[in-house]
């Protein structure tokens, strides 16, 4: 299959993209930078759209990059709405097999005892907005009858990268540990089973709406440092105050201070299957 891919440089993109040529598709990456086959220039995506039987839209500014001024915030915004927007209607006059959109779990709103599905609504918080609107803008293609699907992806497990690398660092010095009261849920995803739930919606004609892009065994984040500490061997008792972080990092330690239970009800339900359904299993795969 002709694959038209962006964001297909990033943590989840790059690996997307080796998998799905690995599997004999031919896949060509839209990029603003070095490592793309096609510009965001209107007429060049419109032009590969037409030549492309999916695309499968991940790009956007990586949330935990800077702090979230005013004007980071927009970016934030605008690397992902004006983007889909912009892909939407290529696709809409295009109507290739498939469209295939990310979106995040930040769409619900952070809550310790709430448990989510897809059919729950947004939060009205910042992230919350951002993903409706970034959600709203796959419109066209829907309407023009094109086969679409978005995935709410959850904190990623992942090599050499996404919240795993930046958690790895204090605990294997031996001074890992919670952040802030532990309590807050992280409704993570072992990339491997990331990428295939991609592969899953590409390859099954009868997927489309939403998805949640997380594991069945949402963990809080005390359980997660524990299963860290054992997989690496090392103490997990040195709590991070919540306090430090948005000293050190502003607003966007709401990412790492507070969570939501999600849980993948719709892909079970479609007959997706995991291979890492619990977290300390996933994470011995991911550190051998």
């Amino acid at each position: 299959m002709k694959i038209l891919l962006t964001g297909g440089t990033g943590f989840i993109g790059s690996r997307l993209r080796t998998r799905l040529e690995e599997a004999g598709h031919a896949v060509r990456v839209v990029s603003r930078g070095a490592g793309g086959d096609v510009t965001w220039e209107p007429e060049a995506l419109r032009a590969a759209v037409g030549e492309s039987e999916a695309v499968i839209h991940l790009a956007g500014e990586p949330l935990l990059g800077r702090r979230w001024t005013a004007r980071q915030k927009e970016r934030l915004r605008t690397s992902r709405v004006d983007t889909t927007r912009q892909l939407a209607a290529a696709v809409a006059e295009a109507k290739p097999r498939a469209f295939l959109t990310a979106s995040a779990i930040g769409y619900y709103a952070p809550d310790a005892d709430r448990r989510y599905t897809v059919d729950d609504e947004p939060a009205d918080d910042f992230l919350g907005r951002v993903c409706a609107e970034w959600e709203a803008a796959r419109q066209p293609a829907i309407d023009a009858g094109v086969r679409t699907a978005t995935v709410r992806i959850g904190v990623v497990q992942g090599r050499g990268g996404g919240a795993l690398q930046k958690m790895l660092l204090p605990f294997r010095l031996g001074v890992g540990g919670p952040v802030a009261s532990g309590r807050q849920w992280v409704s993570w995803i072992h990339m491997e089973d990331l990428l295939r739930m991609f592969e899953w919606l590409l390859d099954n004609e009868d997927a489309s709406g939403f998805y949640n892009g997380t594991a069945p065994t949402p963990v809080t984040n005390r359980e997660l440092s524990k299963a860290l500490g054992r997989v690496l061997r090392r103490p997990a008792i040195f709590p991070v105050p919540g306090f430090v972080l948005r000293i050190a990092l502003g607003e966007v330690s709401v990412l790492l201070t507070e969570g939501q239970h999600v849980t993948p009800t719709r892909a079970l339900a479609g007959g997706f299957s995991f291979r890492f359904p619990e977290i300390e299993p996933a994470l011995r795969d991911l550190l051998g």
